[in-house]
């Protein structure tokens, strides 16, 4: 009877519907979030499963998503601007191997560039994002792009490995 009486009280008590869950749960994210980013904005949105390296070094803008299982590895700083869409699996990197042909692989060490995504961009599916890529605002990135250390023009589609201008929008 117990069993019985618990089970009507819990179908009574008011839940939320799954919008109002949703944006409680996309919060308290991302109040978490900015206590470990250098900076991230209220309203954006955190997809589950990042992996990332020296979150301090990553700024995220107004309305921005990182999508599921994104890795960020920002040795130099990352700045994802204002209503930036990035799909599942995207890979930014800030680190880049000093290739020297006299030296040995091993000894050539490393160096650390920033990137930057501008506002109102576009990122599909599986792109690597390489260290010191600038990706200007209005930029669609196609799936499986590899991006490198090069100056797009704004509103263009880029894609391929490596990235190239596909089409100038304006």
């Amino acid at each position: 009877m117990l069993a019985k009486w618990t089970f009507s009280v819990f179908n009574v008590l008011p839940m939320p519907n799954r919008l109002v869950l949703g944006r409680i749960i996309r919060h308290i994210k991302n109040q978490m979030a900015r206590s470990f980013f250098g900076s991230c904005a209220k309203n954006s949105n955190l997809r589950p499963k990042l992996k990332l390296r020296h979150p301090k070094n990553i700024h995220v803008g107004k309305r921005s998503s990182i999508g599921d299982n994104a890795r960020i590895i920002a040795t130099a700083p990352v700045h994802i601007g204002d209503d930036v869409l990035m799909a599942p699996d995207v890979v930014i990197l800030t680190d880049t191997h000093c290739v020297n042909g006299k030296e040995k692989i091993l000894d050539s060490g490393t160096a650390q560039k920033p990137v930057f995504i501008g506002n109102d961009v576009w990122i599909g599916t599986r792109v690597t994002i390489l260290a010191g890529a600038e990706i200007p605002d209005g930029c669609i990135v196609a799936a499986g792009a590899v991006v490198p250390a090069k100056k797009y023009p704004p509103y263009s589609v880029i894609g391929g490995v490596p990235a190239k201008v596909i089409k100038q929008e304006r």
